[in-house]
């Protein structure tokens, strides 16, 4: 994520793209891929990506964290919320994932799945409530160092956190 740390997504491209074809399918390489479209707010090309990457590595959290985002960001979100629903078994540690849950539920008026999920996730030590209840304004401190449960999940937190998720 070196470049795109730095603010410079056309490097980050152009070192994606010097990678070779299954360098570019390694998770964090996938994270940095999907990153990219997702501060470009090519919200279908992240979500085709992130779809990918949930078949190319269905064991990372971080895979299924972005393509539900991208599901919502598309006005998808029940579809996201279905598509992370199931990896709460799969990725009983990862609070991000009952947090993400409690805000797709919140923009669709669940109140009481909303509290379910946060309840869950700060069972986790994830974040408690939803700022202003607005998903989109949310400045989510997805995990902590000792929550990150993979490379790529953490990845994907230092995105949310970056900005990527709410551009200013």
């Amino acid at each position: 994520m070196g470049w795109l740390e730095l603010g410079c997504p056309t490097e980050a491209a152009a070192e994606v793209e010097r990678m070779s074809v299954f360098g570019r399918f390694h998770p964090e390489a996938m994270v940095v891929r999907w990153t990219i479209h997702a501060r470009a707010g090519q919200w279908q090309r992240a979500g085709d990506l992130a779809r990918i990457f949930t078949k190319v590595t269905p064991n990372q959290a971080g895979a299924w964290i972005c393509l539900a985002y991208s599901l919502f960001r598309m006005n998808r979100p029940l579809e996201a919320w279905l598509q992370l629903m199931p990896q709460t078994s799969v990725f009983p540690k990862v609070s991000a994932i009952p947090y993400m849950l409690a805000c797709f539920a919140s923009h669709m008026g669940h109140a009481k799945e909303t509290e379910k999920w946060l309840a869950r996730s700060a069972e986790l030590g994830g974040p408690t409530q939803i700022p202003d209840g607005n998903f989109d304004s949310a400045a989510l401190a997805l995990l902590s160092p000792q929550q990150r449960t993979s490379k790529a999940a953490a990845k994907v937190a230092v995105a949310f956190r970056s900005g990527v998720f709410w551009p200013a």
